[in-house]
């Protein structure tokens, strides 16, 4: 629990001195975010974890709900070929984009579904995108249930 903790407390410092106007980000950075966002969507619901591995920085480290944090490209792919593999989808809804320099932080919800429609769970979420070698990778994420277990 200390890594998503200690990741709210920089995402709270990240974009606590920024002005109203910067923590907005400009519309060219929510644009490219929200590609991204979409292209990791698309992958998850094509059951595609090398297309969602590749989206992530050789470096990044996943941080899921009841797990312990995974680092690195081939880490990354083996839990979402894990997570796949149960034919769910997932949908997300961007609340926010803020971004500075070669930060930029995404938060949202998402809700699962499963194959027959079902729901399957809900929550919200929090991805850091660091810029490298020119392009936008996600360099930590995390999410959360908002569904009672």
């Amino acid at each position: 629990m200390r890594n998503p903790i200690v990741l709210g407390l920089a995402v709270l410092a990240f974009t606590a001195p920024l002005s109203a106007e910067a923590q907005a980000g400009p519309p060219a950075l929510r644009a490219e975010i929200t590609k991204l966002s979409q292209a990791w969507q698309a992958a998850y619901n094509a059951a595609d974890a090398t297309a969602l591995a590749a989206l992530y920085s050789p470096d990044a480290t996943v941080m899921p709900p009841g797990g312990e944090p995974l680092t690195g490209s081939a880490a990354i792919k083996a839990f979402f070929a894990g997570d796949v593999a149960t034919g769910a989808t997932n949908t997300l809804t961007i609340t926010d984009v803020v971004g500075s320099g070669d930060l930029a932080v995404e938060t949202g919800k998402w809700v699962a579904q499963a194959k027959d429609g079902k729901h399957l769970d809900h929550g919200s979420y929090v991805t850091v995108y660091r810029k490298v070698s020119g392009g936008w990778k996600i360099y930590r994420d995390t999410w959360n249930s908002s569904m009672k277990q």
